[in-house]
């Protein structure tokens, strides 16, 4: 499997990525990402939770690249569940290590632990690669289209900075939002969550066990796991709505993010995400978490963009995502 790193320049050599490589691989990152935007986005801790993530093998899904035997670039593959029809990519270099040439090489061994996913999905189905760009990252993007990927979505990185605690939302009469309870919500929330995402872009069918595992795998092994900020909707004894994230983050002390923001189609258009934005502003808030982040597909056709903004977030950043059909066949995943 790395055939593809077996020509470095001298001094570099390629190794499967191992969890006490979790530091080094976080500074690197952190390294790239200070530079291009201005803040570290990488947390040792968070790491190597991802890196025990069920379904992923950090033996064959990860690399690094060391000099002096130091790393100094990473790549990874993410295809830990079904129905393999998508492998996110994932490589950084450190900007002091910069070299056109090994960047070539993890693309090309990236495509090619991508097309071992061909083997695992149906028959029939379309198969690519995919790959996050910063907008402002001209390099990154033009080696993406060298090697015929495409461009195909735009995400949007955006903030609020809070000078006061938010104004309680009004919620619908009926409904009830209270904090998560991972010993007994946790399939509820992650069966609304699942069906929430189902008109959105990007979304693939998955099995649902597996999406649970790895639901468990965060909320029980992440130390930081806060479940106040974990915020359900209710209507009787249904989960119609969610938002979760996390108090601990890499880019600043006083930064609180959004991972997940779900409202179920039947509940949508009746002030549900917004109450549940703002208490959850108020939350982070309480914690010392002035500032909230969260990522968000820029052409959302559910109206998320109206209301991030009209909840007083704005744009910071813009990633590209692109994509490389490895296989030709029906597309599994929506469109939309």
């Amino acid at each position: 499997m790395l055939t593809e790193l077996n020509h470095l320049r001298p001094g570099l050599t390629a190794r499967p990525a191992r969890l006490e490589d979790a530091e080094a691989v976080c500074d690197l990152c952190n390294a790239w990402s200070l530079r291009m935007e201005g803040m570290a986005t990488h947390d040792p801790t968070e790491q190597r939770i991802d890196w025990e993530m069920p379904g992923f093998d950090i033996e064959t899904d990860a690399i690094v690249v060391e000099a002096d035997g130091a790393p100094i670039a990473y790549a990874s593959a993410w295809d830990a569940e079904e129905p393999h029809i998508r492998v996110g990519c994932f490589l950084r270099v450190h900007p002091d290590h910069e070299d056109p040439a090994l960047e070539e090489a993890l693309l090309r061994w990236l495509e090619t632990r991508a097309r071992e996913a061909i083997d695992l999905a149906p028959p029939e189905a379309r198969v690519t690669a995919s790959h996050g760009a910063f907008s402002k990252d001209e390099r990154r993007k033009d080696l993406l289209a060298r090697h015929d990927y495409e461009l195909v979505r735009h995400f949007v990185r955006l903030r609020i900075e809070m000078s006061e605690p938010p104004a309680p939302e009004e919620i619908p009469e009926g409904v009830e939002i209270r904090p998560f309870d991972p010993e007994t919500d946790l399939r509820a929330v992650a069966i609304a969550v699942r069906e929430a995402f189902r008109d959105h872009w990007g979304f693939a069918e998955n099995d649902l066990e597996q999406e649970l595992a790895q639901w468990a795998h965060w909320v029980h092994e992440d130390p930081d796991f806060d479940p106040d900020v974990w915020l359900i909707a209710w209507d009787g004894d249904e989960v119609v709505g969610a938002c979760n994230g996390s108090t601990k983050r890499p880019e600043a002390e006083n930064l609180g993010y959004i991972y997940t923001l779900a409202v179920r189609k039947p509940w949508r258009g009746r002030g549900i995400a917004r109450a549940l934005l703002r208490r959850s502003f108020a939350a982070y808030y309480e914690r010392g978490k002035t500032v909230v982040d969260l990522d968000a597909d820029a052409a959302n056709l559910t109206g998320a963009m109206r209301l991030y903004e009209g909840v007083g977030m704005s744009v910071v950043w813009q990633n590209d995502a692109y994509e490389k059909e490895l296989r030709p066949g029906i597309d599994l995943q929506n469109r939309g």
